[in-house]
């Protein structure tokens, strides 16, 4: 009998594996999608879909990993009818990797498509969520890279990479970005990524063969939002600054100068706080470490007063770029993107209650802010002198 029972638990456990595979073979699984807008002022969704291996063969060589099927609709759940309509199989969402927005789309307001992402019961709301910049959303997904499968894993290897070893760009999925949008006194930011190259070539799989691809997907600047509409681009200097007074950085690199020569330091332990002194004053405290990663120049780093020295350097270095990315957000975009608003909201809500309505335009840009850096260099690597010295 206990035999009977194990051998018809084995049966029950195959019959549903087998029927677990051929249900996931009839879903076309999405794992990214672009948003762009039409000439005819139709939204137009495009899915990357994964291509499964077709059933009873192999998969041939050169066939393309992927698949990008397009749709156009005058609301987002029409155009995605459109796609549905040309799969042969079941669309899937639980999958999406990254959802990327064209700038006309980012323009007009995301929360025209957030509710249509939201609504969807498969999707999960921690995929990356990104902006083109300088071409359709729909481009992005096209381009084949070498180091990665699909171009949904190129795009998300990217933002990961570069977040952890720049702080350059910063990693925004959809949840965290409509927290910012919904927030009071903040707003949000937005990677954006672009081709560099030419698309028709880049979406070949003969892009895949070359020892240097012909095009290839880079991270651009980064999109600066007001509420949840696209105002602006900032370039890499002040995305890095932005990451910084955010305290959402892991590995910062800068250069400055020292007497004519030009020294990089990093650090992997850079913490900044914000304290609020009043609803017209912060003060910003950044504390770190780290090591001069690079010397070009004859500098001696065995002696503590040039150490000294170069912290110092170091320091009005960093400060002057962050008040420089301050001045640009404050007066030029009057985009609140550390937050200010919010902390005065949570410590003197009547106060907010007042200047709500006018603290972007008003008293955001009239905000007195104080940085002080405090950055010690730790190590020189492994000289502590440099090759220039050292020759001399």
């Amino acid at each position: 009998m206990k035999n009977k029972i194990i051998l018809l638990l084995v049966c029950i456990l195959m019959v549903c594996g087998c029927s677990n595979y051929r249900e996931l073979d009839d879903l076309a699984i999405i794992t990214a999608i672009a948003i762009d807008k039409s000439s005819d002022g139709k939204y137009e969704l495009s899915f990357l879909i994964a291509n499964s291996p077709k059933a009873q063969t192999s998969s041939k060589e050169g066939e393309a990993k992927t698949t990008v099927f397009s749709g156009k609709g005058k609301t987002l759940t029409e155009a995605a009818n459109s796609v549905d309509s040309k799969s042969p199989k079941t669309l899937y969402y639980g999958h999406i990797n990254v959802v990327i927005i064209s700038e006309e789309i980012a323009r007009e307001g995301f929360l025209n498509i957030a509710d249509w992402l939201l609504r969807s019961p498969e999707t999960r709301k921690q995929f990356y969520l990104m902006q083109s910049k300088d071409t359709d959303a729909k481009n992005i997904l096209k381009i084949v890279e070498p180091l990665e499968a699909t171009p949904s894993q190129s795009i998300t290897s990217l933002i990961e990479s570069n977040i952890n070893s720049q702080s350059i760009t910063t990693t925004i999925s959809y949840s965290p970005f409509i927290e910012k949008v919904l927030e009071k006194g903040y707003d949000p930011i937005l990677p954006s990524i672009s081709v560099d190259g030419k698309i028709s070539k880049g979406s070949s799989e003969k892009n895949l063969e070359k020892t240097e691809p012909t095009s290839y997907l880079k991270l651009d600047d980064t999109a600066i939002f007001r509420e949840d509409k696209f105002v602006g681009y900032v370039g890499r200097k002040d995305s890095q600054s932005i990451n910084v007074l955010n305290d959402s950085v892991h590995e910062l690199k800068i250069d400055f100068k020292h007497e004519a020569n030009d020294i990089v330091y990093t650090s992997n332990s850079i913490k900044t706080s914000t304290k609020l002194v009043d609803e017209n004053h912060v003060k910003i405290n950044i504390k770190g470490s780290g090591f001069v990663s690079e010397v070009n120049g004859k500098v001696s780093l065995e002696k503590v007063s040039t150490v000294k020295k170069l912290e110092k350097n170091l320091e009005n270095a960093l400060t002057k770029q962050l008040y420089k990315t301050l001045d640009k957000l404050q007066n030029e975009f009057k985009c609140d993107v550390f937050g200010f608003g919010n902390k005065i909201y949570g410590k003197y809500p009547k106060i907010w209650d007042k200047i709500e309505n006018k603290w972007n335009d008003k008293y955001y840009p009239k905000l007195k802010i104080d940085i002080n850096a405090d950055l010690t260099i730790e190590s020189s690597g492994s000289l502590n002198r440099s090759i220039e010295e050292v020759r001399s």
